[in-house]
């Protein structure tokens, strides 16, 4: 991870490099006219107080180089700029994954265009006034001495300071975000695009026959055609506007975190194997060994008495959660259900709290080169699987699982804990239709806005009971259900409308389970193939050769004594003897080894995972006495 300094730390880190990225950064600047000097002896004393502090940041980049990024301390702008002022929309990632299947689905080219300084092509309308301070302030003299030295002055403690009026939309102003929204979205509608209505970050545009699809977060651009010589006249466009623009073309991409792959026919691969490795390396404790699911069965238990973490482990707790949340959201939607839980327990997180946090972790040790792999059957169908567990958590509220697929993969996944309490599973799954009602009109609107009819909007459930409630409605409602609240019934009124079919699906294919409790086994593996778009037998036999090479460079055990392996499960202990033959000193001797294991009813009964692991030492110690 690439450390970022202050500019009086960075400067002692790098020396004379650093005053050179500076200098660079602020000549870039004075060249681009983002502000303009300001006579110390004409402003206010108000207009003195509410100038913006001026930051800059310092870091080594991966080639080597020195980078300097300078930025406005806006927050003394929150009580004077309105909330919708301060807010500029950025794409949705259900927006990103649907757009990225359609892309493999029609073999369209792709390219990533990253929009250096951005803001600073945009002008700022407001009268805002900055300071330069101290070493800051020395150094934007130097960028350009006869234009910045008369305006020099200093304050109390006789330390230099000049101040500048800005004229672009520098970094850190609250309205900066927003200001290059509207001048990117501006000129791309002056070039024929369409703003998609249900995504005011995706446009559109017919060229030559076939669409364009334009999506944005930030300054950062996704741009796709089928044609090659469209995309670049694309690319030519906007490096007459914002310079010398950072283009990524081929079949492989990163953009927003994440690393796509378009390299297979008809697939995008979506994959975040480098960030995966980070959270796993930045977090406190080493993670050792692997884990098969990412939760165990007692995922939502908790205990009111579990001893809480200290604040230092309690706030890496809430940053690695963070982290996961993150890519759960993404590339891992295998790890959604561990990590919505997780998230609801970083105000005061326990011990048993940090262990289910590096089962996670274990379980990504372990398959770090897993990804999502999306794909199209039909862009005419969408299926949604919406499935809800039924008081699952400690206060007995339920939890929501729902995935959407237009063939292979989830290009979307919800997994959550439900707000209000069931009395039935019923109703829990009633609450969960709800929950994932906004996300399944959107994706429809959304798919219809970019020109593509959809002709089935089917929704899938397993409980034949809230399938008829929600057909039905309330005229078929008992007195189990009268208490239902009528905005659940919404879903009613969408069927009747057309937008919505629901149809029964077995239990067992209800792919959606799995973000809704944990899994464990081949129903976990079957589940996971299914919500990231994998071959079951050939991640399986991967996963083999992953466990006989692990075998390989296991450690032998010691021949001289082995301890007993011991796991609580509650209850008494008792003691299981295996008879292992050994060699030593060339003589043949018999030797016994104890495991202590501890059984919940204590009746001397040898659990299965014990009985395994007894297996597992005597193979072991035979192999050493051959």
């Amino acid at each position: 991870m690439m450390t970022q300094y202050s500019l009086k730390k960075g400067l002692k880190v790098f020396g004379e490099e650093g005053e050179k990225a500076v200098t660079k950064e602020l000549g870039q600047f004075h060249d681009m006219s983002v502000f303009t000097p300001m006579d110390p002896t004409k402003l206010t004393k108000q207009e003195r107080a509410a100038a913006l502090a001026s930051l800059i940041f310092l870091k080594q980049k991966k080639d080597g180089t020195v980078k300097a990024r300078t930025c406005a301390d806006g927050r003394k702008q929150r009580e004077s700029t309105a909330e919708e002022e301060a807010a500029s929309p950025t794409v949705s990632m259900e927006s990103i994954f649907m757009s990225c299947v359609i892309e493999a689905s029609e073999g369209r080219g792709v390219r990533v265009i990253d929009l250096p300084g951005a803001f600073l092509h945009a002008d700022c309308p407001d009268h805002v006034i900055m300071r330069f301070h101290c070493r800051l302030a020395e150094l934007m003299v130097l960028a350009a001495p006869q234009i910045y030295r008369k305006y020099i002055t200093t304050d109390a403690k006789g330390e230099p300071v000049l101040f500048v009026k800005l004229q672009k939309a520098l970094y850190g102003m609250l309205k900066s975000a927003l200001l290059f929204y509207k001048n990117l979205l501006t000129d791309l509608v002056a070039q024929g695009f369409t703003v998609n209505p249900y995504d005011p970050c995706v446009v559109t545009k017919t060229v030559r026959g076939t669409q364009m699809t334009i999506c944005w977060h930030v300054d950062d651009l996704k741009l796709s055609h089928k044609r090659e010589i469209e995309l670049k006249r694309m690319e030519d466009w906007l490096r007459s506007i914002y310079g010398n623009i950072s283009v990524s073309r081929g079949d492989r991409h990163t953009y927003l975190g994440m690393d796509l792959d378009y390299s297979e026919k008809g697939k995008c691969k979506v994959s975040m194997e480098g960030y995966t490795k980070e959270i796993i390396d930045s977090f406190p404790e080493v993670i050792r060994g692997t884990s098969a699911t990412p939760a165990a069965d007692h995922l939502f238990k908790t205990r009111e008495n579990g001893k809480k973490l200290p604040e230092e482990q309690a706030a890496a707790f809430h940053r690695t959660t963070a982290q996961l949340l993150f890519l759960g959201g993404r590339a891992r939607r295998d790890i959604q259900t561990a990590v919505a839980f997780l998230t609801t327990r970083v105000k005061v997180p326990d011990e048993d709290d940090w262990g289910k946090l590096k089962r996670v972790l274990k379980y990504l040790n372990g398959t770090m080169d897993m990804g999502l792999h999306l794909s199209v059957e039909n862009l005419g169908i969408v299926r949604w699987y919406v499935d809800a567990s039924y008081a699952t958590h400690e206060d007995c509220k339920g939890h929501t699982g729902a995935m959407m697929t237009l063939g292979g993969g989830a290009a979307i996944s919800i997994s959550r804990k439900q707000k209000t309490n069931a009395r039935s599973s019923t109703e829990a799954e009633l609450i969960g239709v709800y929950d994932a009602l906004p996300s399944i009109l959107h994706a429809r609107y959304f798919l219809e806005a970019l020109g593509y009819k959809v002709n089935q909007n089917v929704v899938y459930q397993d409980n034949k009971s809230s399938i008829t409630l929600e057909k039905h409605g309330r005229a078929i409602g008992s007195k189990r259900t009268k208490h239902i609240k009528v905005r659940y019934f919404f879903i009613k009124d969408v069927i009747e409308q057309g937008e919505v079919e629901i149809e029964h699906c077995p239990t067992k294919m209800m792919w959606s389970d799995i973000l809704t409790k944990p899994k464990q086994g081949r129903e976990f593996v079957e589940m996971r193939a299914k919500l990231l778009g994998h071959d079951v037998d050939e991640r399986q036999n991967k996963a083999k050769l992953m466990r006989d090479k692990s075998r390989t460079n296991s450690v032998t055990p010691r021949d001289d004594s082995l301890r007993s392996p011991r796991r609580c499960v509650g209850g008494h202990a008792e003691t299981i003897e295996a008879e292992v033959p050994a060699k030593r000193h060339k003589k043949g001797l018999a030797r016994k080894l104890h495991v202590e294991v501890r059984s919940r009813a204590g009746k001397g009964r040898l659990l299965e995972p014990h009985k395994q692991l007894v297996m597992g030492l005597t193979r072991g110690v035979r192999a050493v006495a051959e």
